[in-house]
């Protein structure tokens, strides 16, 4: 018996807590709607639009040429091919 009130009250406990963070949720929502309302165009600024700049810097890519001059190719002459198939 002493079981069962105790798990009765744990439920009422937990519905009562439900409700509250529903009202609490409730009363943030209409402040928001309603009493922050006035102060929002005071702080909007009109809206300045920017301009992308494209940055394009020719050293990032590099020629194919200056690539196959900067590979080591002595490490492909120990090459066996056969280890491959």
């Amino acid at each position: 018996m002493l079981l069962k009130q105790t798990i009765g009250i744990l439920i009422l406990i937990m519905n009562l807590a439900g409700l509250s963070y529903l009202a609490y949720l409730g009363i943030i929502s209409l402040k928001k709607k309603y009493f922050f309302k006035r102060n929002r165009h005071l702080e909007q600024k009109p809206r300045v639009k920017k301009t992308k700049k494209d940055v394009v810097d020719n050293d990032l890519i590099q020629d194919d040429d200056d690539l196959l001059k900067n590979m080591d190719l002595s490490d492909l002459d120990n090459l066996d091919l056969d280890d491959f198939d």
